[in-house]
């Protein structure tokens, strides 16, 4: 995963990495049961709080686009 965030943007970064995630999904580029980056990995990869990936999917498992599995991730 490798979004473009625009730091100087009104829009949060979460709701951008949120975005960048729903297209590729919707757009079939991430297939259905493909494993995302650990949130500290994307985070490390990105150079952006751990909290901010938490936040982008979070609202992707709440809206179902993404689900959780204990110890394994997303």
């Amino acid at each position: 995963i490798t979004p473009v965030l625009d730091y100087d943007s009104k829009k949060p970064l979460y709701l951008q990495l949120y975005s960048y995630i729903k297209s590729e999904i919707t757009s079939g580029r991430l297939e259905a049961d493909s494993r995302l980056p650990s949130l500290r990995a994307l985070a490390s990869n990105l150079k952006i709080s751990v909290t901010t990936i938490e936040l982008a999917y979070n609202q992707l498992a709440v809206e179902g686009y993404i689900t959780g599995r204990e110890k394994s991730g997303y």
